[in-house]
C-alpha cells in the first residue's frame, strides 16, 4: 500500500494541473497562430432575443447552472457516504481533467470554425437600432447594432469596434461583406454605410 501512494499522488496531480496547462499552451499556440498573419475581423452575426423573451428567459441559464450545481453536490455526498471519499475524489479528479480538454476542445473548434470561413455575396441590411457595448474581459466593446438583413427572416446583432457606427440612427443602410463559419454561425468580415444609392453590390470575396 505504502508502494501505490506516490502513484497515486503523481495520478492525481497530473490530473489536476496537466489538462490547465494544456489549455494555456494550445490558447497560447493559437493566439501565436494568429499572429503570423493579419486576419480579416469576423464578427458573430447573432439573432435577436424573440421580443416576447421575459426576464424569467434571460436568467433561465443561470437558473439551470445553480440547479445543476446543487445536484452535483448532493450527487457528491451522496457519493462519498456510499463509497468513501477516496474514491469519489477519484472520479471528481477524472472529471475535472475532462472538463479541461473538452474546453480545449471548444478551444481549438473555434478557431478552425474561424480560420475556415467560407465567404457569402454580400448583402444589403438596415440599422433598426443601437446602443453602446461596454468593454469586457472577453470583448473590446463598441456599438452593438440590430440588423434586418436581406434573406434573414429574424433580426440579428452585430457589435462593430468602429466609431462610426455609433452615428448611425435607424433606417440607416449597410452593405455586409459575410461568411459561413467552416462549422456554423455566421460573421461579418467588412462593412460599407451609406446611401442606398451609393451602394454597390461587388463580390469581393
Amino acid at each position: 500500500m505504502p508502494e501505490s501512494q506516490p502513484a497515486a499522488v503523481r495520478r492525481t496531480a497530473w490530473l489536476l494541473f496537466a489538462p490547465p496547462a494544456l489549455l494555456a499552451g494550445l490558447r497560447w499556440f493559437l493566439q501565436w497562430q494568429d499572429g503570423r498573419r493579419p486576419q480579416l475581423p469576423a464578427l458573430p452575426l447573432v439573432p435577436m432575443a424573440p421580443p416576447s423573451a421575459t426576464a424569467l428567459d434571460l436568467f433561465l441559464p443561470a437558473l439551470w447552472a445553480m440547479g445543476a450545481l446543487l445536484l452535483l453536490g448532493l450527487a457528491v455526498f451522496w457519493a462519498v457516504r456510499r463509497w468513501g471519499g477516496a474514491r469519489v475524489r477519484a472520479v471528481l479528479a477524472w472529471a475535472w481533467a475532462l472538463l479541461w480538454l473538452a474546453g480545449s476542445g471548444a478551444l481549438l473548434e473555434r478557431h478552425l470554425n474561424l480560420r475556415g470561413l467560407q465567404p457569402l455575396s454580400p448583402v444589403r441590411a438596415e440599422v433598426l437600432g443601437s446602443r453602446p457595448r461596454p468593454p469586457s474581459l472577453h470583448a473590446v466593446g463598441g456599438t452593438e447594432l440590430v440588423l434586418r438583413v436581406a434573406g434573414l427572416s429574424a433580426p440579428r446583432q452585430l457589435v462593430l469596434d468602429d466609431p462610426r457606427a455609433a452615428q448611425w440612427r435607424p433606417g440607416q443602410p449597410l452593405l455586409l461583406h459575410w461568411a459561413h463559419g467552416r462549422f456554423h454561425g455566421l460573421f461579418v468580415t467588412r462593412w460599407q454605410a451609406g446611401e442606398p444609392s451609393t451602394l454597390s453590390m461587388p463580390d469581393l470575396r
